[in-house]
């Protein structure tokens, strides 16, 4: 009887009699480790990668002579607005809503972990050591991405690893740039003299004296470009999301370059756009409503649609009919469809089922 209702098993050194829904219950919990296609050693893997990621990225103090002791910390002060970077805050939303839509198209793929990613995982690691090491934050950032991608292509390989390619990189957006102020001064010049010149052109009586237009006759006023007005931290913007953009729409990595490229020159145009109507309405008698609403709102009316619409003119340029081939594809696919409802006839999966 005692055969029937216990197992016997050898454990270090001595037999023991088990009841067998116990061993049951202990062989069931085993196998959910042992066996191959059970996800708790995979599931176990992204906590542990997860949590570590975490610890030293968000609250280890690996900086104790700067502001932020942390690596998340320093980043989070870095990007502010008297460098020009406050839209790096954004960046780790961003991040987790590109990670949401990857991960829906990443997860009908096959998973095949692959040793390789222990080079992404080292090179990662060793950035993040030398930063801490010379007390360079950038140096972990810039490692991050690595350090994701070893991650994923270590637990689930390449087929998966690169629908997250984009989203990892994307951090790079995070990374503040030293003497960004520079460029802004640069910027400054630039977009002062445009529109000096394109004011000539047409007539306006007008005098440039460094960053500052004035105006002369009867009709007098003066605007000086200060820092603000230089377009960097809507440059900025404007590349993030012609980076978005790019990645979502264009299919070979040449359009994406290519697209992602002219968000340079757009914000440029934009920016002119949005100073010379400025002036424009100066020197139609506006000029309280030109220097205080008008250039408060001037942003969104001006330089966002103007660097948007040349997005989409570009992409549709690159892709003569390419879009409109789509559309006719999926509208002929649709009709099929509705046809075959029509008819009584229901396409059947390859289980079996309608």
């Amino acid at each position: 009887m005692r055969a029937f209702l216990t197992k016997k098993i050898y454990l270090e050194g001595h037999y023991y009699f088990v009841p067998n829904y116990e061993m049951k219950s202990i062989e069931r919990k085993w196998s959910l480790i042992t066996d191959p296609n059970s996800r708790l050693p995979l599931l176990a893997g992204v906590v542990l990668v997860t949590g570590t990621l975490a610890y030293f990225y968000g609250w280890f103090q690996a900086y104790p002579t700067t502001l932020g002791r942390s690596l998340a910390y320093w980043t989070w002060l870095a990007c502010n607005e008297k460098n020009d970077f406050i839209h790096g805050r954004i960046i780790p939303l961003a991040f987790a809503m590109m990670c949401f839509f990857s991960w829906k198209k990443a997860r009908h793929e096959e998973s095949k972990p692959s040793m390789w990613g222990l080079a992404g995982l080292a090179i990662g690691i060793g950035l993040f050591l030398l930063s801490a090491r010379t007390i360079q934050p950038r140096l972990a950032l810039f490692g991050l991405p690595f350090l994701l991608l070893g991650g994923l292509m270590f637990l689930f390989g390449p087929k998966i690893t690169r629908h997250f390619m984009f989203p990892a990189f994307f951090w790079y957006f995070a990374i503040p740039i030293p003497g960004i102020q520079q460029a802004t001064a640069v910027l400054q010049v630039v977009v002062t003299k445009a529109c000096f010149t394109a004011g000539i052109w047409m007539g306006m009586p007008l005098v440039n004296d460094g960053n500052t237009i004035t105006a002369i006759g009867t009709n007098a006023w003066d605007f000086d470009i200060a820092e603000g007005c230089s377009g960097i931290r809507s440059m900025m913007a404007l590349t993030m999301v012609a980076a978005i953009y790019a990645n979502y729409t264009q299919k070979t990595i040449l359009k994406k370059l290519f697209l992602f490229s002219c968000a340079l020159p757009l914000a440029l145009i934009g920016n002119f756009g949005r100073i010379f109507t400025i002036l424009l309405l100066a020197h139609f008698g506006f000029k309280e409503f030109a220097a205080q609403t008008y250039h408060d709102w001037a942003g969104l009316l001006i330089f966002f649609p103007i660097a948007l619409l040349g997005l989409f003119a570009i992409d549709s340029a690159i892709n003569i009919g390419g879009h409109k081939k789509m559309y006719l594809v999926r509208r002929v696919t649709s009709s099929t469809r509705q046809d075959h409802e029509n008819a009584g006839i229901t396409q059947k999966s390859p289980g079996g089922l309608p």
